[in-house]
């Protein structure tokens, strides 16, 4: 019962936070966002000065009553000292990273205070991860980079985290709960699965290619329909005849080769997109030419870094 009305009050206080501080990409900590309580040791020294306080009256002892004021003039002095040092402070999310399923996604963050601002002692805290602490001088732009585990494939959010300090005595703590809308995109698990040629490239399989319908020996020529790759167009004919015209190939190997969602053997989705993806890596590793067939698109064949990469995206964002 304890539980259920402590997590319907949490539900709703973190409602209410959303509502004063939606999800964006750079904040500035204000009055409107950050928020402040005594710790137990403030408690402590609060009671301490009522019991102080309630002596004073009793006896009525002037020197008891100095003693409380300075106390409760610390106490103020703490309030104003600590909620100084985080507002004012600009917090941006500038870069999200792209990684593989079951590892650490990093979220990189630069924090900029006024000019005449130091903030001490900020302590960021991302749930399951310890707790990062950072000073910040003044005017100065410092660069943190936060980490969290991320345990499927596609598009992961940092999530809310929470940005602390008790500086300077320990009696107050400010705090604050922010949001951002930059996510990390995380890649299938690289897993290998077995694969079975589709009609289209079967053939003798091997490190060069597929035994297919070539690229590289010419066999003739015949008419341009319309969907025709312009590659292919003979373009010389064309120049000098103004016909249309295009390169057909024969037997030949090719060094092309097509990777399709449909051809593994097994697996559920999940399976294989894993299966794709490991052998994105491995084609790319040994610097082949490839193409990719996946649910909801295709990608046309090419190589490199960059072709790779392009890969790995399609795949994490399959729905």
């Amino acid at each position: 019962m304890s539980s259920n009305i402590k997590k319907w009050w949490r539900t709703k206080f973190f409602q209410w936070i959303a509502r004063r501080s939606p999800p964006s990409d750079m904040k500035v900590l204000t009055h409107k966002n950050v928020y402040i309580f005594p710790t137990k040791e403030g408690g402590l020294y609060a009671c301490l000065l009522a019991l102080l306080l309630l002596t004073a009256i009793n006896y009525q002892s002037s020197l008891i009553y100095l003693f409380v004021f300075f106390l409760g003039a610390l106490f103020i002095l703490s309030i104003i000292l600590c909620f100084k040092n985080l507002s004012g402070l600009q917090v941006s999310l500038v870069k999200a990273s792209e990684n593989f399923a079951n590892e650490d996604s990093f979220y990189t963050f630069t924090l900029k205070t006024k000019p005449s601002q130091y903030c001490e002692s900020l302590g960021f805290v991302v749930p399951g991860q310890p707790t990062k602490k950072v000073d910040v001088s003044a005017a100065e732009v410092a660069s943190l980079v936060l980490s969290k585990l991320s345990e499927h494939r596609g598009l992961v959010s940092l999530g809310r985290i929470k940005i602390e300090t008790v500086y300077p005595l320990g009696l107050i703590r400010a705090w604050t709960w922010l949001e951002f809308e930059t996510c990390a995109l995380n890649f299938p698990i690289p897993n290998e699965g077995i694969r079975a040629p589709s009609d289209a490239v079967q053939g003798d399989e091997t490190d060069a290619g597929i035994h297919c319908k070539g690229e590289d020996e010419l066999a003739g020529l015949r008419d341009y329909v319309v969907g025709d790759a312009p590659s292919r167009i003979a373009w010389k004919h064309y120049a000098a005849k103004g016909e249309l015209y295009v390169k057909e190939f024969d037997g030949l190997t090719s060094s092309t080769r097509w990777l399709n969602y449909k051809d593994y053997v097994s697996g559920d989705k999940e399976q294989r997109l894993s299966y794709l993806c490991h052998d994105v890596l491995s084609y790319s590793s040994k610097g082949q030419s490839f193409g990719m067939v996946f649910p909801g698109g295709v990608i046309e064949p090419s190589q490199g870094d960059e072709h790779k990469m392009s890969c790995l995206r399609a795949l994490a964002l399959v729905p």
